[in-house]
């Protein structure tokens, strides 16, 4: 098929190329330096009144942070109309310099930093931490946060003594909108439709925001947003292993499955902040964030398990299969509503006084997550046995069978239910206190904090076999479309659920799943509290043009948990569990040193010593065990994991460029300590002939980098040019990692989820109330998770996302919109050992929306 240019691409590049040259509009800033936040927010404020510039405001303010900033760190800031470059919090977040994204459904969902771990994160709102719905994880999902619901995203890489030390990664700070970010009054909204290109559906999104000062010393900001979006993805998953007669490096598709997902996924988000400042030594506030995640997720799928055959290799990745049983081939339907919600509260204040300034803080946090669903029906294929070819040469195997009858629905049987069920419960309490003292060119800062935090994680699962058959062909709809090749006719995921609210209580286990069902319902469930206590002192003095800030954070952890024992005899009948609790205290001590110098002529060096803390999973400190006799497998939780400890290093060099502009170089180094990995074992003492699965410290990993960033307008253009916008960032990561894992002591490792490469570039033009914009991210492979060798690990193929915005102002006060997403239709890609054995391959499309803004 002919390729053809991404349309949102075709259309800048042709307005671009009409309208620049011809354009004669007011002329841009004249590149003077910005002394604070106050000028910077003037300056974005007399852009607005001339022409609309969103992404030249949304420069300026993040520039502006970046520069006053005393802690090394990156933002993303909305424009004076609280509108971002992009829509996604995640997505907007990796335009930043090292950092990335790792995406759900093609939308980007957890941020990576410098390479590290989402679950190496700190994520806070309003500066209330905030929990994860995650069920084993702490990485905190930021695709259920509305970007309409926010005003500042904040990535600090280097924290100071001030700053809570859970952030090895790095600490992001999302910051709701206050009314005093705005001038008087202010009332906007915006509708939007977006369609995707694989499903065909075109769905709303809609936001309204309202803040205003009243007596210039109350203010009000509040928001609401809504979005239902309808779409599918084609996903293809492989498992290659070894085959009777096969060499040893040649491994095969042993299960080939097609699966069809059709989502639709709902967002609402709201929020209301108060804040009373009544003179200037006084200010007192109230921030609320409330956010609902919906999604609910029908899979259908069907899977060829051609290792079940007889296999024999013909050369040049060419296999037949014969005598492959009919119950090799099943089809399977799974519907889930997941129900995800935060909701966020703190409440503070700020004194002058004659000899202190005072700050202090009370929040409340609460995240949970409702699976109450969640079921699937299994069939397996009743015809004759099958023959097979399979070629392996095009990455995703490619297959023929010799009888086409496994496409019809009325040639399966009924083979079991399964039932999923899950509830996840995160709730943090918080309070904190800081007196800072102000000397001429010094100043003294201590401060307490405490977080009481509570989880409670129940996942239930059961297959029931026993009762009546089902028709398969009762349920069937028209062939689904999928990229990958045929699913066979397609399954009716409502006719599912009407059916199992006729008949679902008529099915029960059978007598020998009954430890099998023990095992996977009462294994993973456990309770958690932790409690951190934290104190602090750190002194700040300039010396000239340099600030020195040094100081030490004390940390202490008190954790306590309980969970389950559940171990299943040999036939499976038969189980018994046994309640088990941990305790655990422990404290670190976290000292900083940071400098920042200003040379003159803009420019800025900077450097950091410090220390962070990460505390382990939940999931993997939580007390539990599961230990199947019959399949000669245990898995253990480890309660006495150490948290990783990092020494970090920064080093870097800014050039400001006027207000909108920057270019800089950074260097980093961390050395990190007791890096957590899950390990497989064959010969345990404690279990003898059983593979044992267990989370341990590795001995350490190591991770050096260097980040550039460069973003400018490019004012000194002649007229008409000069309305153009230019950036571009490159992240360069040496990773080394040793986890510790008998038998591949003589291999070397890069950092799971880290990617040796990561750039971005966007180029924009703005002029005469037009603005356009295409960015785009590529991040290189990354080891996902590790196998029993190199043949066995799995990686992340690389990705570039390429995306498209135009925005132009029709009135005053009304403006209207294009965006496209996924320009460049990537997949995303897993691989197992080598590029040419495709593991995974999920395709979404593309994206395009259309929207309109009014603002009064």
């Amino acid at each position: 098929m002919q390729k053809k240019r991404p349309l949102g691409l075709a259309i800048s590049l042709s307005l671009l190329a009409v309208i620049t040259p011809s354009a004669h509009a007011a002329d841009t800033p004249d590149g003077g330096t910005v002394a604070g936040s106050a000028a910077a927010s003037a300056a974005a404020i007399d852009l607005d009144r001339v022409e609309v510039r969103p992404q030249l405001e949304s420069q300026t303010r993040a520039v502006d942070l970046k520069r006053s900033s005393d802690a090394i760190e990156d933002a993303v800031s909305s424009d004076a109309m609280g509108v971002y470059p992009d829509q996604n919090v995640a997505e907007s977040l990796q335009r930043l310099p090292g950092v990335s994204v790792t995406r759900d459904q093609g939308e980007g969902r957890f941020v990576v930093i410098r390479g590290l771990d989402a679950n190496l994160n700190s994520v806070s709102v309003d500066g209330i931490a905030i929990g994860t719905p995650e069920d084993s994880s702490r990485a905190a999902p930021l695709d259920v946060i509305p970007s309409d619901s926010t005003e500042r995203l904040r990535v600090v890489k280097s924290p100071t003594p001030d700053m809570p030390g859970d952030a090895i990664g790095g600490a992001i700070l999302v910051e709701s909108a206050s009314a005093f970010d705005r001038e008087g009054r202010n009332l906007r909204g915006k509708i939007e439709a977006s369609h995707q290109q694989l499903s065909g559906n075109t769905s709303p999104k809609a936001a309204i925001n309202y803040s205003e000062v009243f007596a210039d010393t109350f203010g009000v900001a509040l928001g609401v947003n809504y979005q239902n979006r309808k779409f599918e993805s084609d996903n293809t998953e492989v498992e290659y292993g070894e085959f009777d007669g096969g060499a040893e490096d040649d491994l095969f598709a042993n299960s080939l499955q097609q699966r069809k997902y059709e989502i639709e996924r709902k967002r609402i988000g709201a929020n209301l902040n108060l804040d009373w400042h009544p003179d200037e030594d006084n200010r007192y506030y109230l921030r609320t964030l409330y956010s609902q995640f919906d999604d609910a997720e029908t899979r259908q799928r069907t899977i060829f398990n051609f290792g079940d055959g007889d296999v024999t290799a013909l050369g040049s990745n060419q296999y037949r299969v014969d005598d492959l049983p009919a119950d090799a081939i099943q089809k399977r339907m799974r519907y889930r509503t997941k129900k995800e919600n935060t909701f966020t509260t703190s409440a503070g204040g700020e004194n002058r006084l004659t000899n202190a300034v005072v700050d202090y803080k009370v929040g409340y946090t609460r995240t949970e997550e409702r699976v109450n669903d969640e079921m699937e029906a299994r069939f397996e294929y009743n015809g004759d046995d099958l023959g097979a070819s399979v070629d392996q040469n095009s990455g995703i195997p490619r297959y023929t069978l010799n009888s086409a009858q496994w496409m019809d629905n009325g040639n399966y049987d009924f083979d079991r239910f399964v039932v999923s069920p899950k509830q996840v419960n995160d709730s943090e309490r918080s309070a904190q206190i800081n007196v800072r003292f102000d000397g001429d060119s010094s100043s003294y800062k201590i401060g307490l904090l405490g977080r009481w935090r509570d989880r409670d994680v129940n996942v239930d699962e059961r297959e029931l076999r026993v009762g009546p058959d089902v028709a398969l062909s009762d349920w069937t709809t028209s062939t689904p479309d999928h990229r990958g090749g045929s699913l066979g006719q397609g399954m009716s995921s409502d006719a599912m659920r009407r059916y199992w609210a006729q008949s679902g209580g008529q099915y029960s286990a059978r007598p020998q799943d009954a430890g099998g069902n023990a095992l996977t319902s009462l294994e993973e469930d456990y309770t958690a509290s932790e409690d951190i206590f934290a104190s602090y002192a750190m002194g700040t003095w300039d010396v000239g043009a340099l600030r020195i800030i040094g100081g030490v954070r004390v940390e202490n952890t008190q954790f306590s948990a309980t969970g389950n024992s559940v171990e299943v005899a040999g036939n499976g009948r038969s189980f018994t569990v046994t309640p088990l609790s941990v305790s655990r205290s422990y404290t670190n001590v976290l000292p900083g040193l940071h400098l920042r110098y200003d040379a003159g002529n803009d420019w800025v060096l900077r450097a950091a010593a410090n220390k962070t803390v990460s505390r382990p999973s939940f999931g993997d400190v939580a007390p539990r065990v599961g230990l199947s006799r019959g399949d000669e497998e245990v898995r253990i939780g480890n309660p006495q994991l150490d948290p990783y400890e990092s020494r970090n290093i920064d080093l870097s060099l800014e050039k400001y460029i006027g207000s909108t502009g920057i270019v800089s170089l950074g260097v980093f180094h961390k050395s990190i300590d007791g890096y957590i990995v899950n390990t497989v074992s064959n010969n345990d003492p404690a279990y003898p002939d059983f593979e044992v699965t267990r989370v341990i410290n590795g001995n350490k990993a190591t991770v050096k980098g260097a980040e550039f960033n460069w973003q400018q307008q490019l004012a000194f253009l002649p007229a008409g040019w000069d309305g153009l916008l230019v950036g571009a960032s490159g992240t360069w990561l040496d990773t080394d990692f040793d986890p510790g894992v008998a038998g591949r002591e003589r291999d070397d490792f890069m950092l799971p989820r880290a990617s040796k490469h990561v750039y971005s570039a966007h180029i924009g033009y703005e002029k005469a109330g037009f603005s356009t914009r295409v960015a785009a991210v590529y991040r290189s492979e990354y080891l996902d998770s590790l196998g029993d060798s190199r043949a066995y690990d799995i990686y992340v193929a690389p990705n570039t996302q390429l995306d498209f915005s135009m925005d132009y102002k029709i009135t005053s006060n009304v403006s209207v919109y294009v965006e496209a997403q996924n320009l460049l239709d990537k997949p995303l890609e897993l691989y197992q050992g080598v590029r040419s054995r495709t593991l995974q391959n999920e395709e979404y499309g593309r994206t395009y929306a259309l929207g309109l803004k009014v603002a009064l």
